[in-house]
């Protein structure tokens, strides 16, 4: 099993137990891991967490998880950011409407930690390809900028030396003759 240790995990989890038991089983494989008890205090808590990937409950005072999620998905900043729904909800419409807001899975409680660790492990490899491949794009076209700006630097030597070349010619021939 691949370790990730320099991601960071967001749980979101009313209840404490299931909070505890996330967090030992992540903090242990050396995941960095917060803790929030409400949908509300994530979204308070993600401009300072910054995490890799959330964990969230759907069943939850105040914000749900699902609203939880739809909020995430909208904002340009944390759209980004796989979440996994854990859930007792395990109805196929759960699922699916969980799928469909963005989320990337979905585990049903209670929670099994082999099951835990591989799909948060698979997650956190695609997020970091991801992140890779984009800052791969980012660096070719910066590249791709810059070779144009060099091209285009050429072509205009270029143009002024056949520019001087042909005033020279002009002025020899006068001396020549």
């Amino acid at each position: 099993m691949v370790n990730f240790i320099h991601n960071s995990i967001l749980i979101v989890d009313d209840n404490p137990n299931n909070s505890r038991v996330l967090f030992y089983i992540l903090h242990e494989y050396g995941f960095k891991v917060s803790v929030v008890k409400s949908g509300e205090m994530a979204l308070e808590k993600l401009p300072l967490i910054q995490p890799d990937l959330i964990l969230l409950d759907v069943m939850m005072p105040g914000i749900d998880g699902f609203e939880t999620c739809r909020y995430l998905k909208e904002k340009e900043a944390t759209k980004n950011i796989p979440v996994v729904f854990m859930t007792a909800l395990s109805e196929v419409e759960h699922k699916v409407k969980a799928l469909q807001l963005g989320a990337v899975d979905y585990i049903t409680k209670p929670i099994q930690a082999e099951e835990v660790l591989a799909r948060v492990n698979v997650h956190l490899e695609l997020r970091n390809t991801q992140i890779n491949l984009l800052k791969e794009i980012s660096d070719r076209r910066q590249a791709e900028t810059k070779l144009q700006q060099t091209l285009t630097e050429l072509q205009l030597v270029q143009t002024q030396l056949v520019q001087s070349e042909k005033m020279f010619g002009a002025v020899s021939c006068r001396y020549s003759t």
